[in-house]
């Protein structure tokens, strides 16, 4: 299901130039794997927006989603990964998001999930404005 998006993420990717040598180097390994934890997340969230059947924040989630997944990928591409293992992370960074709720017997340790996922959602946001600024030279 989101092997043509993975694909399509391939193809816009930028290409990476190497940066001038006074310019830090991202650890891109590292940046793959905030990335995709991040893609895994908003995938949850989507779900559970759609679950509560709030179409406009499950439309939000997805745009973030998509953004994280682009990002995933172009970071993914130094790394030589596939496509197929790109799909795999996704399909396995979304179900670790998922599982605490998902797996939970009680309402009270659901709630608790449920929450650690909003944290976690919020973090990913943090991160990606300050891959932006970083981007934009304002970090």
């Amino acid at each position: 299901m989101f092997a043509p998006l993975l694909a399509f993420a391939l193809v816009l990717a930028p290409t990476q130039d190497a940066p001038p040598p006074s310019a830090p180097v991202p650890p891109t390994a590292e940046r793959y794997e905030q990335a995709m934890r991040c893609a895994g997340v908003m995938a949850a969230m989507s779900s559970l927006h759609a679950f509560t059947g709030d179409t406009e924040a499950k439309t939000r989630s997805d745009r973030n989603g998509r953004g994280f997944i682009t990002a995933a990928t172009g970071y993914a591409q130094p790394l030589g990964l596939t496509e197929q293992q790109l799909s795999e992370a996704f399909a396995a960074s979304t179900g670790r998001a998922l599982g605490a709720i998902t797996r939970t017997p009680d309402q009270a340790a659901a709630d608790a999930a449920v929450a650690g996922l909003n944290a976690d959602h919020d973090a990913c946001i943090a991160l990606a404005r300050s891959w932006v600024a970083e981007a934009n030279g304002t970090s």
